[in-house]
Formats: C-alpha cells, sequence, structure tokens
C-alpha cells in the first residue's frame, strides 16, 4: 500500500481536466492550507490567482533551510515536503491560488485560515486549515462543546460566499481536523443560491458539532454531498455528536497519531477503505462523548476558560511558545487562582473515572 506521495508521483502527469478531483486530492489540498502563505498568494477573492508553482518557488526561495522551516509544534512537517512534491507536477503546478486568509483574533477567540485553488474549467477547490500552533485557536475547539457555534465557523461560511462569487463552475469544500469541521459548516450555511454548485464536501477527521446540527434540514440537505474520513483508530473525528455514515481508512500510524492524514494509506486514486472503525476508537468515542455530556454547558465552560488560564498564564500565544518556557506556565497557571486548579482537578478526575486505562491504552496506542 501506498501513500499520498506514492499517488502524487502515480497521478502527478494527469491534469484534473482528464481525472477529476478524488478524495485523496481534496486531502491534499486541505493539507497544503495548513502552510503559511503570506505574501506568497494574494489575500483578496477577485486578485488575479499565482500558480501553485510559482507560489511553492517563492515558498522556498524564503525557506533555503527546510530543517528549519515550521508549520507549528504538533503539525507534520512533511506537509512542507508534500508541498515541494507536488508543485511541479501537470496535476498541480498550474493550479491557482488566491484568497489566502490567516485570521487570529483574540478577543473573539478565534483562529481561521482558508484558501482558494482555481481548477481553470473544472472548478473551484475551498480549503480550510485546521487548528494551528495557536492557544486561541484550541481553545476554540473547546468552545464547540458549550457553544452554539464559534466564530471561525460563521467565518468559514461568508469565505464560501465570497469565493463562490469571485469564481464559476463547479465547487468543492475540503479540509482537515477543525478545518473539516469548518468545511461542514460552510457548505451547510452558505447561501442557499449558491448550494446547488458545491459537489462535494469533505471532512478529513474533523470534530462533529453540537446544538442538533446532524438534525438541521440545512445539514440533511447537503448530507448526500457530505464526505466524512476517519482513521480506524480516530480519537479527534469522534468527538461530539457526529456523522454515523463515514468512510474508514487505515493508517501506519497507531492511536491519535492517525490523525496524521499524511499515514493514511493510498490504493491507486482512493485511500484504502476499511469496514469499520477499530474498538478502540468506540471506546474512545463513547468514554469521551460521555464525559462531555454529563457536564453540563456551564461546567464546560468553566473547564475551558481554567485550561485557557492555565495555558497563557506566562504570556504564551503558540504550543511552540509553552515548549520553549518548559514548566513555568504550568506553575504560575495553577498559582493565579485556588479555584482554577479545582475546576480542572475536578473535570480531570472525572475523565479518569471513565475507564482511565482503556482510555490512553486507545488514544495513545499503548499499555498503560
Amino acid at each position: 500500500m501506498g501513500t499520498v506521495f506514492d499517488y502524487v508521483h502515480w497521478r502527478g502527469d494527469l491534469s484534473f481536466e482528464q481525472v477529476p478531483p478524488n478524495e485523496v486530492d481534496s486531502l491534499i489540498f486541505s493539507l497544503i492550507s495548513y502552510i503559511e502563505l503570506k505574501d506568497v498568494v494574494p489575500a483578496g477573492h477577485s486578485d488575479a490567482p499565482v500558480s501553485l508553482q510559482s507560489a511553492a518557488n517563492a515558498y522556498f526561495a524564503s525557506h533555503p533551510d527546510l530543517r528549519k522551516a515550521t508549520i507549528g509544534l504538533i503539525i507534520p512537517k512533511d506537509i512542507i515536503k508534500l508541498f515541494k512534491a507536488i508543485k511541479d507536477t501537470r496535476r498541480f503546478r498550474g493550479v491557482g491560488l488566491r484568497a489566502y486568509v490567516n485570521e487570529i483574533d483574540l478577543q473573539r477567540e478565534m483562529q481561521f485560515s482558508a484558501v482558494t485553488f482555481l481548477l481553470g474549467k473544472v472548478g473551484t477547490v475551498v480549503a480550510y486549515r485546521g487548528t494551528d500552533d495557536t492557544i486561541v485557536g484550541w481553545k476554540e475547539n473547546f468552545n464547540m462543546s458549550f457553544l452554539p457555534c464559534v466564530p471561525a465557523q460563521i467565518r468559514a461560511a461568508e469565505y464560501l460566499n465570497d469565493a463562490a462569487k469571485s469564481s464559476s463552475g463547479k465547487l468543492y469544500v475540503t479540509g482537515h481536523s477543525k478545518g473539516g469541521n469548518l468545511a461542514v459548516y460552510a457548505g451547510v450555511h452558505c447561501n442557499e443560491a449558491l448550494k446547488s454548485r458545491i459537489v462535494g464536501v469533505w471532512n478529513n477527521d474533523g470534530p462533529g458539532f453540537g446544538g442538533g446540527m446532524l438534525t438541521d434540514p440545512l445539514y440533511l440537505d447537503l448530507k448526500p454531498r457530505i464526505h466524512t474520513i476517519v482513521p480506524k483508530s480516530a480519537v479527534v473525528g469522534m468527538l461530539l455528536e457526529h456523522e454515523e455514515d463515514y468512510t474508514v481508512v487505515s493508517s501506519r500510524q497507531v492511536g491519535v497519531l492517525q490523525h496524521d492524514a499524511l499515514s493514511w494509506n493510498v490504493l491507486g486514486g482512493k485511500f484504502v477503505h476499511l469496514r469499520d472503525v477499530g474498538a478502540d476508537s468506540k471506546r474512545t468515542d463513547r468514554t469521551m462523548n460521555t464525559w462531555i455530556r454529563e457536564m453540563t454547558p456551564g461546567q464546560r465552560e468553566q473547564f475551558t476558560e481554567a485550561l485557557y488560564r492555565v495555558l497563557s498564564s506566562d504570556n504564551a500565544l503558540t504550543l511552540t511558545d509553552l515548549a520553549s518556557l518548559k514548566n513555568r506556565w504550568l506553575i504560575r497557571g495553577m498559582q493565579l487562582d485556588p479555584t482554577v486548579g479545582k475546576i480542572l482537578s475536578r473535570t480531570l478526575t472525572a475523565l479518569f473515572n471513565e475507564s482511565a486505562k482503556e482510555l490512553m491504552h486507545d488514544i495513545f496506542g499503548k499499555k498503560s
């Protein structure tokens, strides 16, 4: 079985006109959205696009030593290698890029990033970035557990509306992790007039929704065109209310490391599909979501605020900052307010009472 890189080598000589976008292409576009493209790709929806090849050449010219290039502490650096692998292929080199945005708003607690890929007569791909290195981005993820919607979701729908107005033809919407969640939300809540143009929405191991999203008539109308893909040992993609009609793919990794979509196995123009997620994923799904459901929305908000105060107590803005600060942020954070420690302790104790040994085994793929 191959990888995404094998797919690029095998299919790279065929244009999108010859072979339309498929599930592997959708993942590639969603992963490229993790790369910092400021000053490389124009920010406006009406701006003239730059070719993917030109954008990649400019990026690598400004990053001559790839060992020093980074896209975040926990985002696989091999995504940069993927960018390099596709830039000279016939399939990807002429794809146009524009409307790159990367918005971090501490006041609104929003982390949002997206980019539009133009495939000529074939159509337009809108790709949403998943959670990046910013702490506020992770807080927004937790906010999903008690808010009906978060700012990035609303922004995602606005972005899709703007991208559609500035293009014509078919629309492909995709994202990985939180980006997959944003892709689905945007497809459901975009302007009704453009929904007929949406060929498909790809949610690559993104978390689910709260607030009855899956019973919303708008969601049910788009549901046949939503493709939810999760690895066998899915963790992230099984959180909150999620679509049961998902596609399961095999991975070369174990446990939560399967969230790295570059580890998904590829055969031809498809991922290697499995019948169902593993028993470990089902236990994790049951344990985590039971833990979430047993807390009131107010308790979830308290926990999220307490955790955020600890993480940002030493003026850290990113996970990379936390790594460089070592343990000072934890010590200072716990000293902020006695109630912070109590809230975290009470909430985490409830989680570990939910079959803790099994949960640790399932998430990390090893015995506790």
